[in-house]
């Protein structure tokens, strides 16, 4: 299943121009800092792949058939394609959960398009 291009570049813009209005954050393994990181200091990841792998490195779930990531000035967005949108449901609201901007276009049946962003630390 692939995402007509037209339509996933119309899904692409219309999540980098929009201001991410989620304020319930809880995830607190990501450190902010302000300025420049202390030389060997070690920030967390910020990608749904190391939220979903709970600090044991990065878990690409088996539902995520296509991925796609677009970075632009303080967002990035990440594209997944799925024949599998019921077996994505627990870890998209997991990702919600934890301040991901979690948008899903049905694509017909099972399959769906699935666009994850947050606004940058």
């Amino acid at each position: 299943m692939r995402l007509r291009a037209d339509a996933r570049e119309q899904v692409k813009d219309s999540i980098m121009n929009t201001n991410n209005t989620n304020t319930n954050n809880t995830n607190t393994n990501i450190t902010r800092t302000t300025g420049a990181a202390a030389p060997g200091a070690v920030t967390t990841p910020r990608t749904p792949y190391h939220e979903l792998g709970h600090g044991s490195g990065p878990r690409v779930p088996a539902w995520a058939r296509h991925r796609s990531v677009y970075r632009s000035a303080g967002r990035t967005l990440y594209l997944v394609e799925t024949d599998r949108i019921d077996a994505a449901r627990r870890d998209l609201d997991e990702l919600e959960g934890r301040g991901w901007d979690v948008r899903i276009e049905p694509a017909g049946g099972t399959t769906a398009s699935i666009a994850l962003s947050r606004a940058a630390a």
